[in-house]
C-alpha cells in the first residue's frame, strides 16, 4: 500500500476492506497512514518525527464481526 493522507479525521478499524486492527485508531487530518507489510503493522505518521504503529487482527478476532 502507498502512504495516503487523511483529509478528514477518522477513527479507523478496517484499511483496504482486509487489513483488520487489532483496536481502532484515530487519523487526524493530515497526518499519513500506510501498512507495513514485513510487520503487519499500520503506520500512521503523527507528525514531530513520531511514527505509531497498530497492529493487525488474529483472524479469530475479526470472524465475528
Amino acid at each position: 500500500m502507498t502512504r495516503v493522507t487523511a483529509d478528514r479525521p477518522m477513527l479507523v478499524s478496517v484499511v483496504d476492506h482486509w487489513f483488520y486492527l487489532q483496536r481502532p485508531t484515530f487519523i487526524d487530518v493530515e497526518q499519513t497512514y500506510w501498512i507495513d507489510h514485513e510487520t503487519s503493522e499500520l503506520c500512521v505518521d503523527r507528525g514531530d518525527d513520531r511514527v505509531t504503529r497498530h497492529e493487525r487482527a488474529r483472524h479469530a478476532d475479526w470472524m465475528g464481526r
